[in-house]
């Protein structure tokens, strides 16, 4: 991954302006509020990075499940304040939002940032106890949430507590391993080059929840063969997985395009709430 699309990538480069972060500052500023509130920086841990915000829908839908959205950025930038306009294409549906943060390269290498983000989600978990959650995340972000619940050191209780928890899994353009990372800072980030046990691709070994790939056909960042191997092995394994690939839509428009003011008529968050939706939240043990 070239620094420019870093840049992109945190940035949500949408709207083809020359400053780096004003285009998602744009969006986020035509995006309306009137569909949520919104708790700011609430603590899941006791360092600066480890606190996410929460968006109450101000028409919640019935038995509707939480989202968590957890952002990209390549594990070194990214930042939970530039999702308002992801947060509001959800609460305008009447769901519930957590946006988390997690600490980034170079405070921390993996498995740091995933280990984050299991507590993110477990924070979560405890503070909507008895709603199911639906974890959701983008590039980093993605590869951050399937880490988290595929290997069960990474989630505060293990796998039984994931699976208590969390109805499914969106994956949108995450990184899953089917190649080795061959760059810096990422062999720094990560010893094993995203290639052993540091990668999805590998830790296909036991339950988990239901998860729908999202992914770009002009992803050049992450190929969409990522999640088309993985969703693979998660169905070979007796798991259910689903997988889109999206023509015209690139590594930053797969997200960009959940706007509901930017989505140029793309189905990306109406088919994530059609998987959604077709969900079994009766049970306590999502993972298959």
């Amino acid at each position: 991954m070239k620094k420019s699309l870093l840049i992109a990538a945190s940035c949500l480069a949408v709207l083809g302006v020359a400053t780096a972060c004003a285009p998602v500052k744009i969006l986020n500023t035509i995006t309306p509020s009137s569909s949520f509130e919104r708790d700011r920086n609430i603590s899941y841990g006791e360092l600066e990075r480890q606190k996410l915000d929460i968006y109450r829908a101000e028409t919640p839908k019935a038995g509707a499940p939480v989202l968590v959205f957890v952002h990209g950025g390549s594990w070194d930038s990214g930042s939970k304040d530039i999702y308002k306009f992801l947060a509001e294409g959800f609460t305008s549906e009447g769901y519930d939002v957590v946006v988390p943060n997690y600490r980034l390269w170079p405070e921390v290498k993996y498995p740091d940032f995933v280990i984050d983000t299991g507590e993110a989600i477990a924070f979560t978990a405890s503070k909507f106890e008895g709603r199911p959650l639906v974890v959701m995340g983008h590039s980093a972000g993605g590869y951050n949430s399937l880490m988290a619940v595929m290997k069960p050191e990474f989630y505060p209780g293990g796998r039984e507590a994931a699976c208590r928890s969390i109805a499914a899994m969106v994956s949108l353009a995450g990184p899953t391993g089917i190649v080795a990372l061959g760059d810096e800072p990422y062999i720094s980030m990560f010893p094993e080059k995203l290639f052993g046990d540091d990668a999805p691709m590998n830790n296909v070994t036991g339950p988990m929840p239901p998860v729908f790939f999202a992914h770009g056909a002009d992803d050049a960042t992450v190929y969409p063969q990522n999640s088309q191997y993985l969703a693979k092995k998660i169905k070979e394994r007796g798991g259910q997985a689903e997988v889109k690939i999206y023509d015209g839509l690139g590594h930053i428009k797969i997200v960009q395009v959940i706007s509901r003011h930017f989505d140029g008529g793309e189905t990306v968050k109406t088919d994530i709430i059609s998987f959604i939706e077709g969900l079994d939240t009766n049970g306590r043990n999502y993972c298959r």
